[in-house]
């Protein structure tokens, strides 16, 4: 009886032991939190709104404002022009009543005057020198211009020109073709001399030859027979240490004092390098020589010897490659 009445005891206290267990258990057991684990990771989850888009209206058109008249005192009457035959007014306005018939006029009479009748003959105008400092307009407006015209324009008074043309033994060996562009370029300018300029020609080879003793003046007929003497002109053929070269054709041309040399050549020397500063002093200071070469590199000597004495003498060097030019001039 005994170990029944100890069983039943230890069963009710079994059963409540789990009932307090559970109450226990129900109210104070550790909740699976995010906030106690450590790899979980917290977010909040909003509502982004959409931003509101403004309707922009396009601006109205500006309302064309209706004509308006203004009447403004002055001491001046008021004048109206009549498109229709109006009535007479009495505000100081014209106006035609009827309209104008037009007739015959008559024959004019200049009997009574200084007038008279007589035909007038222009002639055509003649190049003539002037003495006037002042350049005056191209000979023809919008003709492309080769560097040269542009420097001889640069100058600001009258000038004294010599084309100095090398026809020496060593010019032989230039192509045709390239032999004619240059003269081409020389026929050009002329063309675009200036009436109180002058000019002449030079060539040398064997000998220095000048075109005339003096300087011409720029008419029709000296440019004229001036581009058919560049036309003729050759390469000749001669010894080659016999031929002038470009400083003793220098030399030459300072005896009648140019203002500027247009000077050719390839810049092959047969009298040995001479000395540029001699050769400035030779030349004189007002002396500008603008030089040309072509088919050679910029660092051949010639080319070279060629600039020096450009620079020296403040003038430009030109060392031609595809020069585009319209044709020569024809006096």
């Amino acid at each position: 009886m005994r170990s029944k009445h100890k069983s039943g005891r230890a069963f009710a206290v079994s059963i409540f032991v789990h009932i307090i267990a559970g109450i226990v258990g129900f109210f104070f057991w550790p909740n699976s939190d995010l906030r106690l684990d450590e790899g979980a990771v917290n977010a909040v989850l909003m509502k982004v709104e959409k931003p509101r888009v403004k309707r922009m209206s396009r601006p109205k058109r500006a309302r064309i404002r209706n004509r308006t008249e203004t009447n403004i005192t002055t001491n001046q009457p008021n004048l109206k022009i009549l498109t229709s035959n109006a009535p007479v007014t009495q505000r100081g306005v014209v106006s035609a009543a009827a309209p104008t018939k037009l007739g015959d006029v008559g024959s004019l009479d200049f009997s009574g005057g200084n007038l008279t009748t007589n035909t007038v003959r222009i002639a055509p105008p003649v190049r003539k020198t002037a003495n006037s400092p002042v350049k005056t307009a191209p000979v023809e407006e919008g003709r492309p211009k080769s560097r040269l015209v542009k420097f001889i324009e640069k100058q600001p008074n009258p000038q004294q020109i010599i084309y100095c043309v090398d026809l020496s033994s060593s010019m032989l060996g230039l192509k045709p073709r390239k032999l004619k562009k240059i003269i081409a370029i020389l026929q050009d300018s002329l063309a675009f001399l200036e009436l109180h300029d002058q000019f002449n020609i030079m060539t040398f080879s064997r000998e220095v030859e000048f075109y005339q003793p003096n300087f011409l003046a720029v008419t029709d007929e000296n440019v004229s027979s001036a581009i058919a003497y560049l036309e003729a002109a050759k390469p000749r053929k001669s010894p080659r240490y016999v031929d002038k070269d470009m400083f003793e054709a220098l030399h030459d041309a300072n005896k009648i004092q140019p203002t500027i040399i247009v000077l050719f050549s390839d810049g092959i020397l047969t009298s040995g390098f001479p000395d540029i500063k001699a050769v400035e002093k030779q030349i004189g200071g007002k002396t500008k020589i603008f030089a040309m070469a072509t088919e050679m590199a910029e660092d051949f000597p010639g080319a070279v010897l060629l600039k020096m004495l450009a620079d020296t003498s403040r003038g430009e060097f030109w060392l031609v490659k595809k020069p585009q030019l319209l044709p020569p001039f024809k006096g």
